[in-house]
């Protein structure tokens, strides 16, 4: 008995020595607490204190349980300290990636961007997000932006309607996969195509509020609706809505500005519109008026060439009938007397943005400008140049119109060009600068493809090139130098400090335009939010 009890005297004090390790941090915290409740009655805890407090009650309680499951609080500081370090070189790392992808990007192929227009897109970074997507996307589609990126198919309108079309092959070719409904899958799958349609060319305002359009309607779709019903009904309002907004609101805008064209006036007109290539047609063969149209262009497109070409090949009957060029083949077989527009009524005149001056300028009786898009402080979005025209016709009080359907309208708020406009290739303005050409451009995979066989030869033929070279310049001196002369600008990625921008469209103010023709009337500039708020309610 004595010697237990001397056990028991000589473990008792061992037991507090064990607990105190582990229950030190619980209890300091705790002690704390209690001295501030105790001295609350002199002075009240502020909820910054109070949230400390409890932060330290939280991190002595993990403290003792990592120490009770052995690990030392040396160990827990270390590791503290590694997460840290390795937040820090994860942040830092993710950063400089970013940075490292955008100047890579900005400086690809040698291409320099003005810092004033570093935050617009350029062709490379809308086609990085092409092959996470490209598996889904549907053949019209990719057609279509290879269609788009080339500019075979140029212009708000025609980009619109073929839009549209290629949407329609998209709706009927659609499948609803198991455990989702139509109206909530096809929306989605339409993102990833018009996503792809981006990487050719970024959408304009009348695309952008067809797809809203478009989206809202998939919306009403009934979920009992059976599917192909519901795709049958899909494709009949992308028809509606191309004949309404696109085919009928144009023929009421020809009606409208038909008008403003009087017999014996001369027009001057800049670029390709297709409201306005059916308006001089549309007054030469319905209404048999004769009148000079000027036709101004610019590099690198080329628009008002394909103005010029339309009208040249668009053949009538004196009597007021149209002849296309199917029925031409007919109308020659059944000796029905046809003649070019441009025989009598119509003369036309050709003529380059930079060699327009104000001699032609004084005899023009009005001008007729196409539309990007129309914002709602009045101002017009159109192709690079309009902004130039309507601010020297001003001068001249020169009356300008535009033609614009309600489909083009935005209610974007745009003071300047700079903020968001479209950044082309720069190589468009140097390549062929002597020609009447459009840019003839290649595919983006193509161009990668190409580059990287050239490099492959170039380094394993790097020593006979040389040897070659060096020959040709000993014999030919001479055309070399002729050669530099001729393209200033052959070697413009080697000159230091040297940019060359390509921006597709500028903006004109309010003040230089007098009337905005629409399929509602001709309306001031100031009448857009108007007719934006009734565009809403239809």
């Amino acid at each position: 008995m004595v010697e237990e009890q001397a056990q028991t005297s000589q473990a008792k004090p061992q037991a507090p020595a064990q607990v105190s390790d582990s229950q030190k941090a619980e209890k300091a915290p705790a002690a704390a607490a209690d001295g501030a409740s105790k001295g609350s009655d002199d002075k009240k805890l502020s909820n910054k204190e109070m949230k400390e407090l409890k932060k330290k009650e939280k991190a002595a309680k993990r403290a003792a349980q990592k120490e009770a499951i052995g690990i030392s609080p040396e160990q827990q500081a270390k590791n503290a300290e590694s997460k840290i370090e390795k937040k820090k070189s994860s942040a830092t790392n993710t950063n400089l990636k970013k940075q490292l992808d955008q100047t890579l990007i900005k400086d690809q192929g040698g291409k320099r961007i003005p810092a004033i227009f570093s935050h617009l897109e350029t062709r490379e970074q809308r086609n990085a997000s092409s092959p996470s997507i490209s598996h889904i996307v549907h053949p019209a589609i990719l057609s279509l932006t290879l269609k788009y990126s080339t500019y075979k198919i140029v212009g708000s309108t025609p980009r619109l309607k073929n839009m549209l079309e290629v949407f329609k092959v998209v709706i009927r070719d659609y499948e609803t996969p198991a455990n989702t409904t139509l109206t909530r899958h096809l929306t989605g799958h339409l993102s990833h195509q018009i996503e792809y349609l981006k990487t050719g060319r970024p959408l304009s305002i009348s695309m952008g509020n067809a797809i809203r359009w478009l989206k809202q309607e998939i919306s009403h779709i009934s979920i009992d609706t059976k599917e192909q019903q519901a795709k049958e009904t899909l494709c009949e309002k992308i028809d509606d809505f191309i004949k309404e907004k696109i085919e009928l609101s144009g023929q009421v805008i020809i009606e409208n500005a038909s008008k403003h064209i009087t017999d014996g006036s001369t027009i001057l007109t800049y670029g390709h519109s297709e409201v306005l290539e059916k308006l001089f047609k549309y007054c030469v063969i319905e209404q048999n008026k004769k009148f000079n149209l000027i036709v101004v262009d610019s590099r690198p497109l080329f628009e008002g060439k394909r103005l010029l070409t339309n009208l040249v090949n668009t053949n009538y009957n004196p009597d007021g009938e149209g002849l296309d060029s199917e029925v031409e083949s007919i109308a020659s077989s059944r000796s029905i007397k046809s003649q070019p527009i441009t025989h009598e009524n119509l003369k036309i005149h050709y003529v380059l943005i930079n060699s327009l001056s104000s001699t032609i300028l004084e005899d023009v009786d009005c001008v007729f400008l196409g539309a990007h898009a129309m914002l709602s402080n009045g101002r017009l979005y159109s192709r690079v140049g309009t902004g130039l025209i309507a601010m020297m016709c001003h001068a001249r009080n020169i009356p300008v119109l535009t033609c614009c359907e309600s489909v083009k309208f935005s209610d974007k708020v745009q003071l300047d060009s700079v903020t968001t406009n479209e950044l082309a290739d720069c190589d468009d303005l140097v390549q062929d600068i002597n020609s009447k050409k459009p840019p003839q451009k290649k595919s983006f995979a193509l161009e990668q493809f190409i580059k990287q066989c050239e490099e492959e030869k170039e380094s394993k033929n790097k020593n006979n090139n040389k040897g070659k070279q060096q020959q040709q310049k000993k014999s030919s001196p001479e055309p070399d130098a002729q050669a530099d002369d001729s393209t200033p600008l052959k070697d413009w990625k080697n000159i230091s400090h040297l940019n060359i921008l390509n921006i597709m469209y500028d903006l004109t103010p309010p003040e230089y335009i007098k009337k905005v023709v629409t399929e509602l009337g001709a309306l001031p500039p100031s009448a857009v939010p108007v007719i934006l708020r009734e565009y809403k309610n239809t």
